[in-house]
């Protein structure tokens, strides 16, 4: 069968550890995506590492994908092993900074629909569902940043907004 791809990139303006870490959390998944996720099995070392499966609901299609490669703040990678309408499934979630506030997702899929010339139509899906989470994504990152951290312009040290008196913010 014919292997088709889905690549997206988008950029967010927060760093690469805040986008990791909601990406990462398995369980949590179902605020961005259009499916219900629960983490069936722990990872290693990580919970949500290498190994990890996790169990995807999305319309009538009940899927586990698992976690087959994963480097914190940097990528990770994992495979439909059970239950989907696709063969040789593969997900790749990179992440790269830009600058200090700035970064990059790139995703990448790569599968073979199980039923001949239905690829167009999963793909289709695939990217439809990928870009409206990402948007998710992108916009919750950019929401909790914004509202929860400055960055003191003299020091590394990270302050909450709130433990600052409003005149001294910088806007």
């Amino acid at each position: 069968m014919t292997i088709h791809t889905v690549t997206l990139e988008v950029t967010a303006n927060v760093p690469k550890t805040v986008l990791f870490a909601l990406l990462s959390d398995h369980a949590k998944l179902g605020r961005f995506f259009n499916a219900k996720y629960s983490l069936i099995r722990s990872g290693k070392p990580e919970i949500n590492g290498i190994g990890a499966i996790r169990e995807v609901i999305q319309g009538p299609f009940t899927y586990q994908e698992q976690v087959i490669d994963f480097k914190e703040n940097e990528h990770i990678h994992y495979q439909i092993v059970q239950g989907a309408p696709v063969n040789e499934h593969g997900g790749w979630i990179k992440f790269k900074s830009i600058n200090a506030t700035q970064s990059k997702i790139h995703y990448h899929i790569t599968f073979s629909p199980k039923i001949k010339g239905t690829g167009w139509l999963i793909k289709l899906q695939i990217q439809n569902f990928l870009k409206q989470a990402l948007a998710n994504v992108i916009q919750h990152s950019e929401d909790m940043w914004s509202s929860t951290t400055t960055v003191n312009a003299y020091s590394r040290n990270t302050t909450l907004k709130k433990d600052i008196p409003t005149k001294a913010r910088i806007k």
